[in-house]
This record gives C-alpha cells, structure tokens and sequence, in this order.
C-alpha cells in the first residue's frame, strides 16, 4: 500500500464530515472515489494533501505513519491535488506555471531557456502539444489542466489526486485526459480519480471506493461492481428511471423568440421556445451555445438580433431588463457568475426578488420574512444546511446549484436558461435538477438546457438545436434526437 487512512474522524460545526474513514491506496493504481456532494470525498483529500488535520485517526504513507502541518509536507512527499477550481497563474506562461518553484538559475539569475526546454519535456510526458511559452489564459480548459499534471510531474509526483478533471471539456478533450491517465498508470505513477462520470470511473480505475454520509460505504474492484451498482450504493436507494417523462408543451405561441442574434463569432442564431417545451442547445465547447443565450439575458452586448416575449419585442440590454421581462439565466460558471458566495444562502436565494422583502421607507430588509420564504423554497428543493444564514460557499456543489435553481424559481420566471445545471453535482441530485427542470416545464415556463453530456440533453429535451462555429447547423426533434445525431451535426463538415 502506498497510501493508507485509518480511522479519519473530521467535525466541523453542526457536521460531521468523516465518521471513522479508512481506505488504503496501492502504488500504481488507479483508485476510483465517489459518492453525493457532502459524502465526505473533499475533506478525505484535503487531509491526505495536507489542507485539514483529522480530529482523530492515522495516516500511513509507504508504511510510515505521517502527519502534515500543511500541504508543502505533502508535496515534499510527493502528493499533489489537482482541483476542480484550477490553481494557475494565469497571467504567466505555461512553462512558467510548470516549473514554478524550480526554476533553473546560474548566480541568482534564471535561465529562461531551460526553463522552457525542462517545461516542454514533461509537457510531453502528458501529451500537451501547446507551446509552454503561451500564456496559460490563452489554453483551452483541457491543456489548463495538462498544465497542472504536468507541474505536478514536475515535483516528482508519486500520488496524483485528480477531482473532476473532465468537467466543462468535449468529447475529444475527456479521451485525450483519459489517455493520459492511463500513460500515468504505466509509468507508476498512482491515481485517484473522483469523478461523478461513472462512466470515466468504470472505464479507467482498479479500485473504486464509495462514500456516503462521512462513511465508506464499499471498496471493490472495479471490474466486478456495474453502474448501477454504484449509483445504488452512492444514493442509498434502488435506483430507478434517470430522467423524468416528458410531457407534450401547451401551445404554440412562442414565450420566448430570438431573431437573428449576432455578436462576437455568433451568427445570425434564431429561435422559438414555447411554454412547457425544454429546449436543447447542443455543440462542442466554443461553439457559441453559451454566447447565444447571454446575448439573449444581456450579459453579454450583441450586434444585432430582436429578442420577443409573449410575441412582443422587448429591450435586452442588461440582465436587469431580462429579469423584468421575467428570463432567467444559471450561468455554466455558478460560483464566478452565478453567485456571491461570502454572502449567506438567503442573500443569494432572494437576490433576484429582494425588493419584496424591503421594509418601506427605511432601505432595509426584513429578514424574518425573507429568511420564511427562502427556507420554504429551499425546502422544495432538498437542500441541506443548517440555517440559510450560512455562507452559501459552505454548500456543497450540489447543493449550491439546487440553491441557486431555487433562487430564480422563486422569481416566478417565464424563461428560464441553465447552462450545464448538472456540472460537477453527484447522481442524485443530478435526478433532483432533472425532476425540478421538467416541473417547470409543466408549470407553463419555457426552459432551455446547455449541457456536455449528451445523454442529459436526449433524456430531458423535446427539441435540440445543434451550434457549430457560431451558428445552428442543425435541429432535431423527439424520436430524432440521439446522442450520434448531435455528435454528427456538431462534426460535420
């Protein structure tokens, strides 16, 4: 074993987020680790990389029991995290950010071409084809994170623990991280892989382990536990239909219509959205899917284009105007865009229909009744917190994008647009967002879907449009829609 927790108990206020915790990691595997948001997962990993100190148990790292004051103890050991946040110096090149903190110098001087050579070598080692002397703000996601495996290769990693790694990459992007991986593998190098694509997970680890409520739950070889296993396990309950029945939209009168939106790269893009339709925007990263719909809210300014509502023309210039024509927008980035997450979970929740909370006349708000009505809307949704009054950066993901779905239900919207609602969010409140999204549907609102995983957009749309370039190439209706359909629009030539 290379690496062995044992008997991890961790208490924060009010939460127990360990509860006699041991697992053991073997040199060169892959170790699958899994489970809801709020299982435990992220405080394990920031005790093994040296973040947290257990409250009671031991650490064993090759044999050795060890403790660490911090994560440098850690990495001299040669364990890195790679988070799902990436932790990069934007502004500095890639070669810069691979090496940092080990820069080749002669009398106090570095030496910037070795710099570079050193960087293009493990760059190589995990396929990242970029030139290192670019400006890691210039990469894509994917090579952002190449970035960092490769800096951790760098410090002659022995433990790579990689959280999410896949979230917000394409197709093509997740099998070359993949390959990767499995590069690591062969060369010794041992992973653990959390993810909440049980797919990746099935695919690429030894070992998976299951956690649930601070508890491990299982740890088997992954080559004889099924998806639906692990999904039962994970939730705690038999797992039944993924995505709820859809149901026939009640008119045709359009509650949303974009004509000719154009900004940026996007083209001329148009749509209807009725009400009780979900509609699919579909496409590869950097196909305009998520420009389109921002134009649309305002967040970003478009050149052209007319927005309508109820079949009236409307002026979008700012996201306020599209809250008062009743849009709303979760925007992909939920914590740099989506929320203000120092301010407590009913600041957030109520942020878009404050002023029904104001006190007359004083500027003030009156918290007892905002505080009723958030936790009533929360409640609707299964969100777990002890007290809206919590900072909402202490929700875990999942629960912070139920809050946040919550925040703009509340606003009794017409439209309402989620750009990748399930990123990052674990397999049962993946069915939660999905049972929520098709209830306002059937409510009467008009909703439209941006998702990378394609079986979400098959599972819950009654029509997809499909972005390439800028520009919708293609539409596809009930029976039509599949995951090979979209795939082959979004690559044709």
């Amino acid at each position: 074993m290379l690496l062995e927790a044992r008997g991890m108990n961790k208490r924060f206020p009010g939460v127990v987020a360990l509860d006699d915790v041991s697992i053991s990691v073997r040199a060169g595997e892959v170790h699958g680790l899994v489970g809801e948001n709020g299982a435990g997962k992220s405080t394990l990993l920031k005790i093994v990389s040296g973040l947290y100190s257990p409250d009671d148990g031991e650490l064993v790292w090759n044999g050795e029991s060890v403790s660490f004051k911090g994560p440098p103890d850690a990495v001299k050991l040669g364990i890195e995290l790679i988070p799902q946040e990436l932790d990069l110096a934007f502004n500095l090149s890639a070669a810069e950010n691979i090496m940092m903190g080990y820069y080749p110098s002669r009398l106090g001087r570095v030496r910037w071409r070795e710099v570079n050579r050193q960087a293009r070598e493990v760059a190589a080692s995990v396929r990242l084809t970029a030139d290192v002397r670019r400006k890691c703000a210039n990469l894509s996601p994917a090579e952002q994170r190449l970035v960092m495996i490769a800096r951790a290769l760098a410090r002659n990693a022995r433990l790579l623990i990689m959280d999410e790694p896949t979230v917000a990459l394409t197709e093509v992007e997740v099998d070359a991280l993949k390959a990767v991986v499995r590069d690591l593998r062969r060369n010794g190098v041992t992973v653990i892989y959390v993810s909440h694509r049980l797919d990746e997970v099935l695919e690429l680890t030894d070992r998976v382990t299951v956690m649930k409520d601070g508890k491990v739950i299982s740890t088997d070889p992954t080559a004889g536990v099924s998806k639906t296993q692990l999904i039962e396990r994970i939730i705690g309950r038999p797992y039944g239909e993924q995505f709820p029945e859809r149901q026939e939209p009640q008119s045709d009168q359009p509650v949303l219509s974009a004509r000719n939106v154009s900004g940026g790269f996007v083209r001329d893009v148009s749509f209807d959205l009725r009400p009780g339709e979900i509609l699919g925007l579909a496409g590869l990263v950097g196909s305009g899917r998520s420009e389109v719909v921002r134009m649309v809210f305002g967040a970003d300014l478009r050149d052209e284009g007319e927005i309508e509502v109820d079949g009236k023309p409307v002026r979008i210039r700012h996201p306020r105007h599209a809250i008062r024509h009743g849009l709303s927008l979760l925007p992909e980035d939920r914590r740099g865009q989506g929320a203000i997450v120092n301010m407590s979970i009913a600041a957030n929740v109520s942020l878009p229909t404050v002023r029904r909370f104001a006190m007359r006349g004083t500027g003030m708000i009156h918290e007892r009744a905002e505080g009723r009505a958030v936790r009533e809307r929360i409640g609707q949704f299964n969100v777990e917190t002890p007290s809206v009054r919590r900072p909402l950066k202490f929700l875990s993901g999942g629960n912070q994008q139920k809050a946040l779905i919550a925040k703009w239900d509340m606003s009794e919207s017409r439209v309402f647009v989620f750009d990748e609602p399930t990123a990052g969010v674990d397999v049962g409140a993946k069915q939660e967002i999905y049972s929520r999204i098709a209830k306002l549907a059937q409510g009467g609102a008009g909703v439209i879907v941006i998702s990378s995983e394609l079986e979400e957009v098959v599972g819950l749309c009654h029509r997809v449009l499909v972005m390439r370039e800028g520009r919708c190439v293609g539409e596809l209706k009930g029976d039509a829609i599949s995951e090979a359909a979209i795939l082959e629009l979004c690559y044709a030539a």
